[in-house]
């Protein structure tokens, strides 16, 4: 096809790879550039949001049981969502030290 020199194709070669650098960098520049991030930590990462979890996801928190659990959901049913924390207070079964104990694991969202 082509004949060219073996010094002519490793330029070919760097050209390519240089134009395939070239597109990755645009793509991900336009995937995560200009206020996009390719990941976000927080302080409530691993923590479970009251307004989503399930029974099963409850239950993995230590200091709830399988009654509580249920009374978390079923309040949060009643009252059509966590507007904070302070609401777990308003559950039977969650007084100030039970608060104290489940709230470093809990969020709303």
């Amino acid at each position: 096809m082509l004949n060219l020199t073996q010094e002519e194709k490793k330029v070919v070669l760097f050209l390519a790879g240089i134009a395939l650098l070239g597109m990755v960098v645009s793509f991900g520049l336009k995937q995560f550039g200009a206020g996009k991030t390719a990941a976000s930590f927080s302080e409530d990462l691993g923590k479970v949001d009251l307004n989503r979890a399930d029974k099963r996801v409850l239950l993995g928190i230590s200091g709830i049981g399988e009654k509580l659990a249920q009374r978390i959901i079923d309040y949060r049913d009643a009252a059509s969502g966590f507007n904070g924390l302070d609401d777990l207070k308003n559950i039977k079964g969650i007084n100030d030290s039970k608060f104290a104990k489940i709230k470093e694991y809990l969020i709303v969202k």
